[in-house]
């Protein structure tokens, strides 16, 4: 929020000098300088509201403020089968996903329609506080989940205990970078010839991969935010499976080797902006 007010600030005193500029070039651009609001829905940053000042003809700047209003997100259901002295469980995942700001260049080639994008996305690292809307069963909640940092039982240092709270939840993160570069194409201006007009966007942000965290207790009893690894996780599955073979629930730890190596987020979003003037 404070980026955005940030942004925000950056676009009040690039007015009144892009008004000036336009005032002493009024003869060669009479009507070159305009400014745009409005409020868009999107695929990765939900409900939105931005603004949009002309710098030039054809190029504009937009920031944007977007948020996922919880009740957008789903829960995903979880079913793990019994590994050794634990029960099966039958959970469900959900999360809050934190807002998001972004500044944007439009360049219309020409003057169209068709636009090209570059830009950023930002926010927090922790880009999607995760949690169970299910309790998990008494034995997970007396023994906790015992978990090595990779995999690795050769260092002390790498044991920890996922241990759900006395109700029987766990939460965890999925963290990316603060800062999200975005490439992408686009339709519709964010300054409308006419009063309204409506804008499509479509591209990716870079993210390099999202980490999925956890709190869990270390050695020493101190709770810490420790990140979840492929092989860290097929570990605790076979610890906890015992004599059971844990290889046919190797899929659960698949998932964060997928997300871990993810480069990029598609980004779509439908917005209607108004011209100020």
């Amino acid at each position: 929020m404070k980026r955005f007010l940030f942004l925000i600030a950056f676009v009040a005193i690039l007015v009144p000098a892009r008004a000036q500029a336009s005032a002493d070039s009024a003869e060669v651009h009479a009507s070159s300088f305009s400014m745009g609001a409005g409020l868009s829905l999107g695929l990765m940053d939900g409900v939105g509201v931005g603004l949009s000042v002309r710098v030039i003809d054809n190029l504009n700047v937009r920031v944007g403020y977007g948020l996922i209003p919880s009740f957008l997100i789903p829960e995903y259901g979880v079913s793990v089968p019994q590994l050794g002295s634990y029960p099966a469980v039958n959970t469900a995942v959900s999360g809050k996903v934190r807002s998001s700001g972004s500044l944007l260049v439009d360049y219309h080639p020409g003057g169209k329609a068709f636009r090209v994008t570059a830009g950023l996305f930002f926010g927090s690292k922790n880009l999607v506080n995760l949690f169970n809307t299910k309790a998990l069963p008494e034995a997970y909640r007396s023994a906790g989940i015992s978990y090595y940092l990779d995999g690795d039982k050769s260092d002390i240092s790498n044991f920890y205990r996922i241990q759900p709270d006395e109700k029987g939840f766990v939460s965890g993160l999925l963290r990316t970078g603060a800062v999200r570069p975005f490439v992408g194409i686009g339709f519709g201006s964010s300054i409308p010839r006419k009063r309204v007009g409506v804008t499509f966007d479509l591209g990716a942000e870079y993210i390099g991969g999202i980490e999925v965290r956890t709190d869990a207790r270390n050695v020493m009893g101190d709770v810490e935010s420790i990140p979840l690894s492929t092989a860290g996780v097929k570990q605790t599955i076979q610890d906890m499976a015992g004599s059971t073979s844990g290889k046919s629930y190797d899929r659960y730890a698949d998932y964060v080797d997928k997300l871990r190596s993810l480069p990029v987020l598609p980004v779509a979003r439908l917005s209607v902006f108004v011209k100020l003037f």
